[in-house]
């Protein structure tokens, strides 16, 4: 007997693709998060784009329509100068270096290297691009975006402007 003059299997093969396409929209629709706007006096996690995974010399971290973009320049000395554009205005930022549980150093406050509060830099010391991560805290209109980064976009020897 063929599949294709048994009615059964021939509408179960039809139908079935239908119901599971149908069944994942449904379910996206009803459990996905929606989008919404930032609320003042809430808190947000950036996500770590795949740039800050490699020697790219750029690393982004994105929630939504808000993204800081993280650069470099080396001073020298095994010190870096760590760069934040943001296309939103940011009221201040905090870094700090990340080891390990044991070991990350004091959230310090980056400083504004603008009137318009879209660029902010701080000197960093003996960043180790296999092992640190950033972590970071940017305010913006009483909002607070959280960032975690691996320190490996700052691995290559070149700087990008």
């Amino acid at each position: 007997m063929s599949i294709w003059k048994n009615k059964h299997l021939l509408v179960a093969a039809l139908v079935a693709p239908i119901l599971g396409v149908l069944s994942y929209l449904v379910i996206d629709l009803l459990v996905s998060e929606k989008p919404h706007v930032a609320k003042a006096g809430q808190s947000y996690i950036l996500a770590e784009l795949p740039n800050c995974r490699y020697s790219s010399g750029i690393c982004s971290l994105k929630n939504g329509d808000f993204k800081l973009e993280l650069t470099f320049d080396r001073l020298g000395n095994d010190r870096l100068l760590l760069k934040i554009r943001s296309d939103h205005r940011l009221d201040g930022v905090m870094l700090a270096q990340w080891v390990n549980e044991n070991e990350e150093s004091r959230p310090k406050p980056m400083r504004a290297t603008g009137g318009d509060g879209l660029n902010w830099s701080q000197e960093i010391w003996n960043p180790d691009p296999q092992k640190q991560r950033l972590h970071l805290v940017a305010t913006s209109n009483d909002v607070l975006y959280i960032g975690d980064a691996a320190l490996k976009f700052t691995g290559n020897k070149t700087t990008f402007d």
